[in-house]
């Protein structure tokens, strides 16, 4: 034990911590710490750092979510909770502070009593920027670092992260094999294939990829050496120079007077006696070494098989030698007869093949552990260049280019870069770093030079360490914490539980004290009940007794029955109201959803969620296989192959039958019959391929969903799997959608999908998603379960040991003396399994490593309650010391009032019912829609009025794609020109028109100063030139064919000059976009509008604007809860409100007067947009009313601002039109469109 655990650490981190070096948390279980981090972010924000300089990292993109969440809830609580002191005295505001339970409130009224309005100013910048905090992985961190320093890290190439990684190195291990088998001899391949140690590429994967994730530990070098067989064979040979007339010189020995006093084991079976050895088996193995070659038949299965059994003659059981063959000598077989017998030629040479063939095992064992080596060496160096050629990485290779990108000078110039760009960083569950992260953290935030001119927070839980065969490393943890408190970190430990209630806090830490050391240098720290209010359990009256019971199998197969019944019943007593969950004056019977069975593996979650069925009690367990391994998925491919190959009868008969589409084979041999056949299913299957190469992929599938009638046919027949099949589709639709933006084309996204559902992955966003009804006892295991919080807990195995029944890996370390410093340092070194080649002390350390974190595993499970927990154990292990035996058996044993021996059950409980039941409401379904019905996710206002009902003349938009660029939504028409009318400037008429043309506009207005036109030339060039060239192309053709001259100087000055006209055109009372500084507006403003979680009321959204005399077209039905997601393309403040405007180049037609206001609105109900800017604008309020104190929408919510760039030329409604609804009017929408549930403004 070293000198910095005698440490003693400050157990308020909210009140003690300042923010400057570094500083280290310790958090058990339920201790509270996303409430401790996000108070701690608020004081950090409130202090010298705004969030664009803050760093928040975590273990998984979820936990990052919830922590983003939490931290924006605290600051938000937080500007609400000093706001009312704003009007108080300092010391006024002091005396208040000593009664304040909240630690952060009690800590900034005494750091602020003088300067309440400043904090509250400065959480209202925190909140307004907040955006720029990044909180995420490790992983996503370093993603970030590498693009945002590319050229100050050396690592300029962007390349995408891989998801095609082991299929990267599966094709490596191929390749290497290949080579190898090359340079050596065909007959060591021969044998080493007979003897099944050269396996498919498939059988070196897992030690392989379990390699890559300890990629910077070091590796045990194994040297590959050649099959040596020369003793062999020369044994082989001596062998089969034996004739039948040598074997019979023993007869004495196996059918005569000796052969009694051979030791029992000789005769223990007919076929293990010495006369079929000696009169059966050997004469056979001579006459087949004197027929084949004696080293080629020595590696045959058959012939290994028989040398075993004459191998017996020597050999115990377990393969090793015997001690004696012989009884102790006699007056029948004296002692010079046994040595006789040892001495004979025979047995010295079938003894000197069995030393030979132990040798060529050994041999063949050190080869095998050579060749993974060999392979782990190779895909290391060879996958980062395979992946650069892919123009890919993955997460793990990125942190390695990053760790070495920090080395050496410039790495150390890097490293400055970063740590003044991003001052303060907070790392969570700090346990479950890597080496690679951890030397990356250590190089920017831990350097000597300047650590203590910033601030790095570690926050991590040694107790819950789980993750060591992701990588995660306990000597990392270790090293890191000595590094911090060397460099005089602080120190802080969090000691009271907030998730259970004081009972059961009290047994659990009561059975952890039986033994503090876990292993691994992991000690307990005792834990105390927090101040949480829980609701009171009471079973029979009594408040929640025995919060631990034990429940001990005579035979543990009965596990899972027995679970079973304990939880009916549980949950018969819930009925009965006889055990509830008192909250305030409410009775809250136990319920399913309340209990969860946690396992270490999914075997004992199987046979407990089969019991729980039979009985009927609901389960909710997430799924474990892949959504492309599904019987859709494959469907799904019938159909994109049919797509793209429709003229191939067999591909298109495929989908035909498919689930999706669902044809019969009947109704198929039918269609053959008839004189068109296929004809009408190949034309549509062609025409999908059109519109999905000229439209994109969302199109043509919402297309063949529709045409198809694809949802209905799923639900046609009622069965327990629709809506399994129904939530898969869906699922594989957003998959489709979403990766369709990264393959582009029709035939690379195609091959994609093949290869997903060819070789289905562990994603976490290809698992398939829970269905509706997700209520029920949860099943999950102890790697889920972390960070989750149950009421009721039952544990599997909770007196099982710990196996690693496929160990490839051994985990040691070494003691490494660095010269240079003086200082010696302890790695981790990684070897290859082998008994053989490692020592005792190597795999003595590896096993303790393995039980640690097996205790801590059980740390994990055991702190997951928040009231009860019951433990299966198993008698016959109840004298040994595993699983949560280890504590229970400790000293003395455990004995504790708070736990008891839960009695078995011997016969399943009947169920009983509650005395009332809940009357079912009666459900009616509504008709499927026509048009579309497209997967739960994000749209556009452009998505949405796909939904629109129009004449076909106009049925533009219904067929484009979700994904929309800024112009997707305009609408150009071609009107007849009257010479009797004033013509557009030549700029206005030629300027191309679509949606190329108007993304162009639009980034012009993105980027430009609305009031410096010295830099609009630039900006047009540079544009032009870039992105454009197309485009810029087009324009000057038009201008030559025009005027007979090229002349960009003049049609940079024209198009600087109508920049001009719009920026000087009044959009409503005299005001134009000129007057705005900088400041004051944003452009390309993104926003999330959440749609209610409900079936979206369209008849009364159209309604509210027919009654509000505005004109939109029919909009048909959209059963969707989903998110409408887009920008608005400017959000200004004139000074008094806040108003949007929204850039259109739609041509109406090449005279002024196509752009009047009547022109503009007729074209604004025939392209929906009086919809589009309804919705801008409850967006806008949305954001408003949570970033603006005393919001209030008379006062601070303006109007929409319709700009036909064509028509603009500085006069007053000239191309413009500005729409102010009445403000009820946007408020009753807000509440039509309603929001997600649980969502706030």
């Amino acid at each position: 034990m070293n000198s910095f655990s005698k440490i003693e650490p400050s157990y308020a981190p909210i009140v003690d911590m300042q923010f400057r070096g570094l500083h280290w948390i310790e958090a058990s279980a339920g201790t509270g710490k996303t409430y401790t981090l996000s108070s701690l972010m608020v004081r950090i924000l409130l202090h010298d750092y705004l969030p664009h300089q803050v760093i928040a990292t975590t273990f998984t993109r979820a936990a990052a979510a919830e922590l983003k969440t939490r931290i924006r809830k605290r600051l938000q609580e937080t500007l609400h909770y000093l706001q009312q002191y704003q009007g108080l005295s300092p010391s006024e505001i002091l005396a208040q502070a000593s009664a304040e339970q909240d630690v952060l409130f009690q800590k900034l009224l005494h750091d602020y009593a003088d300067k309440i309005g400043y904090a509250c100013e400065r959480l209202k910048l925190v909140l307004d920027q907040l955006d720029e905090l990044f909180v995420g992985t490790l992983d996503s961190f370093s993603q970030k670092l590498l693009t945002e320093f590319s050229f100050e890290s050396g690592r300029i190439e962007h390349v995408a992260i891989s998801d095609q990684a082991k299929l990267y190195t599966q094709q490596i291990i191929h390749d290497v094999l290949r080579e190898w088998i090359q340079l050596q001899p065909q007959a060591n391949i021969d044998y080493l294939v007979l003897k099944g140690i050269l396996k498919a590429p498939s059988a070196y994967m897992e030690v392989v990829q379990k390699s890559l994730d300890f990629a910077s530990a070091k590796m045990q070098t194994v040297k590959l050496q050649p099959l040596e067989t020369q003793v062999l064979t020369e044994n082989l040979k001596l062998l089969a120079c034996f004739t039948v007339t040598d074997l019979q010189e023993l007869e004495a020995y196996y059918a005569g007077e000796f052969t009694s006093n051979f030791s029992a084991h000789v005769l223990e079976k007919p076929e293990k006696n010495l006369r079929n050895t000696f009169t059966v088996l050997l004469p056979q193995i001579i006459h087949d070494l004197n027929q084949s070659d004696p080293l080629e038949l020595f590696f045959h299965p058959q012939f290994q098989k028989q040398l075993k059994k004459v191998f017996n003659l020597f050999l115990d059981s377990k393969g090793l030698a015997r001690k004696a063959l012989f009884n102790k000598p006699s007056k029948t077989c004296r002692a010079e007869d046994q040595e006789a017998f040892l001495q004979h030629r025979v047995i010295v040479a079938l003894q000197g093949l069995l030393a030979a063939t132990e040798q060529s095992e050994q041999q063949l064992a050190v080869i095998d552990t050579a060749l993974k080596y060999f392979l782990t060496q190779e895909v290391k160096r060879r996958l980062p260049q395979k992946l650069q050629q892919k123009g890919e990485t993955t997460f793990t290779q990125q942190m390695r280019s990053l760790s070495d990108a920090l080395m050496g000078e410039q790495g150390q110039r890097f490293a400055q870069y970063v740590h003044s760009r991003y001052p303060l960083i907070l790392v969570d569950e700090f346990q479950d770093t890597n080496q690679d992260q951890d030397n990356m953290l250590a190089q920017i935030w831990r350097n000597p030079k300047w650590y203590a001119q910033g601030c790095m927070i570690m926050v991590g839980d040694p107790k819950q360490a789980i993750y060591g065969f992701r990588g995660g490393d306990m000597l990392t943890y270790s090293k890191a914490r000595q590094d911090v408190l060397h460099k005089h970190g602080h120190l802080y430990s969090l000691k009271y539980n907030q998730r259970s209630v004081p009972e059961l806090v009290a047994v659990v830490d009561a059975l952890f004290r039986q033994q503090v050391d876990f292993g691994e240098a992991v000690l307990y720290s005792p834990v105390e009940a927090g101040l949480r209010p829980h609701p009171m359990c009471y079973e029979h009256q009594a408040v929640n007794p025995k919060p631990l019971r034990f429940i001990t199998l005579d035979d543990a197969n009965q596990e899972a029955l027995q679970v079973a019944w304990q939880i009916r019943h549980l949950l018969n007593l819930g009925a009965q109201n006889s055990l509830y969950f008192q909250h305030k004056d409410q009775k809250l019977p136990l319920q399913a959803d309340d209990i969860a069975v946690l396992s270490r593996n999914h075997d004992g979650l199987d046979k407990v969620q089969y019991e729980l069925n039979r009985l009927g009690i609901r389960v909710n367990r997430a799924s474990k296989r892949s959504v492309f391994d599904s019987n859709v998925a494959q469907d799904v491919g019938a159909i994109l192959t049919a797509i793209l190959h429709p003229f191939d009868e067999a591909k298109v008969k495929r989908a035909l039958l498919s689930h999706l589409i669902g044809f019969n084979i009947n109704h198929l041999i039918e269609m053959q019959t008839q004189p068109e056949g296929l004809s009408r299913y190949m034309n549509d299957f062609e025409h999908i391929r059109e519109m999905w190469l000229g439209k994109g992929f969302l199109t043509a599938w919402q297309y063949t969903l529709n045409v198809f009638a694809v949802w209905e046919n799923l639900v046609r027949f009622q069965s327990r799997d629709n809506e399994r099949m129904v939530v898969n589709l869906r699922h594989l639709t957003e998959s489709l959608t979403q990766h369709s933006e990264s393959y582009q084309g029709a035939q690379t996204l195609y091959t994609w999908y093949l290869k997903q559902i060819q070789a289905p992955g562990q994603r976490d966003w290809e698992m398939e998603r829970s269905l509706s009804n997700t209520a029920g006892v949860q099943l999950m295991t102890v790697h889920q379960s972390k960070g989750l919080e149950f009421k009721v807990v039952f544990l599997l195995g909770a007196s099982s040991a710990g196996r690693e029944p496929n160990k490839t890996l051994n985990f040691s370390t070494q003691v490494v003396h660095h010269a240079d410093t003086g200082q010696s340092e302890i790695q981790r070194v990684v070897a290859i399994n082998d008994q053989q080649l490692l020592d005792a002390q190597e795999i003595a350390e590896h096993d303790a490593r393995l039980e640690a974190e097996q205790h801590r595993l059980w740390y994990v499970a055991l702190t997951r309650a928040s009231h009860r927990v019951y433990a299966m154990l198993s008698a016959k292990n109840l004298d040994k010391a595993h699983g949560l035996l280890f504590w229970k058996n400790a000293g003395e044993g455990f004995t504790h009032a708070g736990c008891h021996d839960e009695p078995l059950l011997s016969e399943c409980p009947e169920r009983v019912y509650a005395a009332q039941q809940q009357k079912l409401p009666v459900i009616h379904a509504l008709d499927l829609p026509k048009q579309r019905f497209y997967p739960r996710s994000k749209t556009s206002f452009s998505g949405l009025a796909q939904h629109l009902s129009r004449k076909q003349a106009m049925d533009l938009l219904a067929a484009q794609h979700e994904q929309h660029n800024n112009a997707a939504d305009e609408v150009h028409l071609s009107i007849l020109n009257e010479a009797n009318e004033q013509s557009l400037s030549w700029i206005k008429r030629h300027f191309p028109m679509g949606t190329v043309a108007g993304n162009f506009l639009h980034e012009i207005f993105e980027h430009i100063d609305f009031q410096d036109q010295s830099e609009w030339g630039l900006a047009l060039h540079r544009r032009f030139k870039n992105s454009y060239p197309s485009l810029w192309q087009d324009l000057q053709d038009k201008y030559l064919a025009e005027f007979k001259v090229a002349n960009d100087e003049h049609l940079y000055a024209m198009l600087s000059e109508w920049l001009g006209e719009i920026l000087n055109t009044p959009i409503f009372a005299n005001f134009c976009l000129s007057q705005l500084q900088p400041e004051a507006h944003i452009a390309e403003f993104p926003f999330y509008l959440a749609l209610a979680d409900r079936v979206f009321g369209v008849q009364r959204i159209h309604d509210l604007f027919t009654e509000y005399g505005i004109h939109i077209l029919p909009l048909q039905h959209a059963n969707s809860a989903r998110y409408l997601t887009g920008s608005i393309d400017l959000v200004f403040f004139d000074g008094q409100r806040y108003h949007i405007a929204d850039y259109k180049s739609n041509f109406l037609g090449p005279n002024q007067a196509d752009y009047s206001t009547a022109h503009i609105q007729a074209n604004m109900s025939q392209a929906s947009y009086w919809l589009q800017a309804a919705l801008y604008l409850v967006a806008l309020h949305r954001y408003l009313s949570v970033q603006l104190q005393d919001y209030d929408i008379d006062q601070h919510l303006g109007g929409a601002s319709y700009l036909y760039l064509r028509g603009m030329n500085g006069q007053a409604q000239q191309g413009v039109h500005y729409f102010k609804p009445e403000n009820e009017f946007i408020l009753r929408l807000d509440a039509l469109l309603g929001r997600m549930q649980g969502e706030t403004t």
